[in-house]
């Protein structure tokens, strides 16, 4: 120890300091050993797309050499109204027998018969007073496939799902230039490499994405260029959800458990609300913050219970009825605070918990309480939030 620095001698400090703190959660630790099986793992590389040829590009009058135009020009006052909606083509980025395999294998998805319980029963979860029985289930595991990665899209992935198919299991990824890619995990192409398909509905980048929670041939994405996309599994088409003729940088959205309602947040800081049964109907803007909302999740069981999180370093827990009150200026429930931005505040599938990230690199569990306003922190985990490439 003598001969460390200082810098050596914190950093050991911090790191006993960290396993003392994770002790005291009295969390299991799982002692799984699993023989190597040999198996080496593909990197898959996907095929080359053939470049279009560049146009050229326009050079400046000083590049050409060539002197300055110096007549004068009548000044023109900017405006800075939000941005008309303008619709896109949507580029398909797939050759028509992609598109027809691609049609073959979302119809093997969706269409398999007798794969969903007329009746829907909610069971409680069962309490585990072992976790025999989950180590002996993680040592089961094993890689389906022989590719150590696969390249679904073709820049940074932002978000990842899969589709809720009992009968085959289809990956779908979104990136970083507005590309959404799906995965046949099970598939394989003739020269055994795996079975990818991608599109491009978005011009930036995708910032959320989910399946309409009453029909999974639904899914939908939003993006920083404003639209807010539906594909349809049926048709492999996509659609534009109608939010008005203004367009707003939509940071993240949810739907209501019903299907029919879509709530969306901006990075200016609102809270937005459309109804997708009213064609042309204006969408209803609130301002709630001056910095960026980033994510919005309707409580599962509470659905009057909304948590947003923002760059102005706070959760807030919201009741939206508030907001069906005339003239009633409508506060949070619950602010909770965090060292620096929340980058999500996601509600537990029953409803009952409320996790947190932010960039003071904490994972926070918070109880909901009996009355269903507010929440108690249960625990704060260290954790690197810092990610992303």
């Amino acid at each position: 120890m003598s001969n460390l620095s200082e810098y050596e001698k914190k950093r050991l400090e911090n790191i006993k300091a960290n396993e003392a703190l994770l002790s005291g959660f009295d969390l299991p630790t799982l002692s799984v050993k699993k023989e190597s099986t040999g198996k080496t793992l593909k990197k898959h590389t996907p095929r080359p797309t053939p470049k279009q040829p560049q146009v050229a590009t326009r050079a400046s009058a000083r590049i050409r050499g060539k002197e300055p135009d110096l007549t004068d020009i009548d000044y023109v006052e900017p405006t800075y109204k939000r941005a008309k909606y303008e619709n896109v083509e949507i580029n398909d980025a797939m050759s028509e027998e992609d598109q027809k395999k691609f049609l073959g294998m979302l119809k093997e998805t969706i269409e398999m018969p007798n794969t969903k319980p007329a009746v829907k029963k909610h069971h409680a979860p069962k309490e585990n007073k072992s976790f025999e029985s989950l180590e002996k289930a993680f040592g089961k595991l094993e890689i389906r496939h022989e590719w150590a990665t696969v390249k679904v899209t073709p820049a940074r992935i932002t978000h990842c799902l899969f589709h809720p198919s009992s009968t085959n299991i289809l990956a779908i990824a979104t990136d970083t230039e507005g590309y959404i890619g799906f995965w046949d995990v099970n598939g394989k192409e003739k020269d055994d490499e795996p079975v990818t398909y991608k599109y491009r509905p978005h011009r930036r980048t995708i910032s959320d994405v989910h399946f309409n929670p009453t029909d999974n041939t639904k899914l939908l994405s939003s993006s920083y260029d404003g639209f807010i996309r539906i594909f349809d599994l049926n048709t492999a088409e996509f659609d534009t959800l109608d939010l008005g003729s203004d367009q707003y940088p939509i940071t993240g959205f949810d739907m209501t458990q019903d299907g029919h309602c879509a709530w969306f947040t901006t990075s200016d800081g609102e809270l937005g609300f459309v109804d997708t049964r009213a064609s042309g109907k204006d969408v209803v803007i609130h301002e709630l913050k001056n910095k960026k909302v980033g994510s919005v999740h309707l409580n599962p069981m509470h659905q009057h219970l909304v948590a947003l999180s923002s760059n102005d370093r706070t959760s807030t827990i919201w009741d939206l009825r508030m907001w069906n009150k005339r003239n009633a200026k409508v506060e949070p429930l619950q602010s909770i605070e965090h060292g620096y931005s929340v980058t999500s505040s996601y509600w537990s599938p029953h409803g009952d918990m409320l996790v947190t990230t932010a960039y003071d690199s904490f994972i926070r569990l918070f109880e909901l309480d009996k009355d269903s306003k507010t929440v108690e922190l249960k625990a704060a985990i260290p954790h690197n939030c810092k990610t992303g490439r």
